[in-house]
């Protein structure tokens, strides 16, 4: 690889993209909600961010350690300047580009006690099934507040799940929220993201779940926080549970079937540390561990996380259908907050919330085969808001995929409406 050309070629791409999408405005945006989050932040954010970024870039990684970094700072430096030519904005812009996940959740995060109580809950859902009955089948749950629009969610087209598996099943099926308050920061802050720089993983890693969870371990402080699921060519998966410098893998247990979901997890170890860190938090605000709503929140979150797994692992027992595994992410049989489902429930109170907690879009589709298809839904509304399950799901066809007379007859009966055709 030429690591300049291929620097500059990714900044230049990034460029474009914070020039069309007024990225100015997005970082002060950005830094004035994190004034917010952090109440005991009194310093210049803007300036801090700036020198983080330089700071990431002057901490080199031991390459004996990580020998698949060897020329990736060329790279890195090449990208920022890319980036400043293409779109004529400064450092705080590339900084903010480049670096503000990593400034917010290691060295922001870790110095400073995030008022996550007093701002919007988010969540999400990730389920993957090898074995569904027309093919490898996935559902989704994504869980924020309610919009002050909605039109962009209530008009969401799920293209991305068929373009991401166009060439078969991508490596990584979705990911969800989860982080830890005061959490560590890692001995290296060098940009080495995996997710971000793919080409840094080795090839025989994607063929091997094994070796992928070997390289992930390795590379641990580099990226995250956060849940995913990792699958290799043989459609082995795996559940990757990450807080910042801390990561934990789950196998499955039934039929190669693996889910997620957000703000807490099953790892043992993860957990004690999670909650220790919100125990910490409690004692700062001056809170009980019973009045803890951080404390609370994630032990609410886990109890969810278990309810899918066992949702997940249940109908994985037989072959599912599109609609079983739809059936998994809408459930909501049992009560908040162990139910997958969020419908305005909120930890603050028994009270709904419409700025907490809701499953705002949600899909099911089928991404390998002949019968690649997707059912989905969305919130409509947000001055009268319905659960998403509520909502009939629309019918995307797989690419190149004819429509069959069952999903046809499915449609006629109305169990679900025709939608969007697919896009490239």
């Amino acid at each position: 690889m030429n690591f300049r050309e291929e620097g500059l070629r990714r900044g230049r791409a990034a460029g474009t993209e914070a020039k069309k999408d007024n990225v100015r405005r997005q970082v002060q945006q950005a830094l004035a909600e994190m004034y917010v989050l952090y109440p005991t932040v009194d310093f210049d954010l803007a300036q801090a961010l700036v020198d983080y970024d330089k700071e990431r870039l002057a901490c080199e990684p031991d390459y004996g350690k990580f020998p698949e970094l060897k020329g990736h700072l060329e790279l890195l430096r090449a990208e920022r300047e890319g980036f400043t030519e293409a779109s004529s904005l400064g450092d705080l812009e590339a900084a903010y580009t480049f670096s503000m996940w990593f400034f917010n959740s290691r060295r922001i995060n870790g110095r400073h006690l995030a008022r996550y109580d007093i701002i919007i809950a988010a969540g999400c859902t990730n389920v993957f099934i090898p074995g569904g009955k027309d093919g490898v089948t996935i559902s989704d749950n994504r869980d924020i507040g309610l919009l002050d629009d909605m039109s962009g969610l209530a008009n969401l087209h799920p293209h991305f799940v068929f373009r991401i598996n166009r060439h078969g099943v991508n490596w990584h099926q979705g990911g969800v929220s989860a982080a830890v308050l005061l959490d560590d920061e890692p001995a290296c802050s060098f940009p080495g993201d995996p997710f971000t720089y793919q080409h840094l993983i080795p090839p025989e890693c994607f063929d091997d779940i094994d070796l992928m969870i070997d390289f992930m371990t390795r590379y641990n402080e580099f990226y995250g926080p956060g849940n995913k699921i990792l699958v290799d060519t043989h459609l082995n998966a795996v559940a990757m549970d990450k807080s910042n410098c801390m990561v934990a893998f789950r196998k499955p247990t039934v039929n190669g079937a693996i889910a997620i979901t957000a703000c807490a997890y099953l790892d043992p170890e993860l957990s004690a540390h999670q909650l220790a860190r919100a125990a910490k938090a409690a004692e700062m605000k001056g809170e009980s561990l019973v009045e803890s709503a951080d404390r609370n929140y994630h032990l609410g979150s886990r109890k969810r996380y278990q309810r899918l797994v066992d949702l997940t692992n249940e109908v994985a027992k037989g072959q599912p259908t599109i609609w079983d595994t739809l059936e998994v992410v809408a459930d909501h049989a049992v009560p908040y907050p162990d139910r997958v489902c969020l419908a305005g429930e909120s930890c603050h109170s028994a009270e709904r919330n419409p700025k907490e907690n809701w499953s705002v879009t949600q899909h099911a589709a089928v991404i390998t085969g002949p019968r690649r298809h997707c059912l989905y839904r969305s919130i409509q509304s947000r001055a009268n808001p319905l659960p998403v399950y509520e909502y009939t799901p629309k019918l995307m066809l797989g690419p190149g995929v004819a429509m069959q007379p069952e999903w046809q007859a499915e449609i006629d009966d109305g169990k679900c409406e025709q939608g969007a055709m697919f896009e490239e």
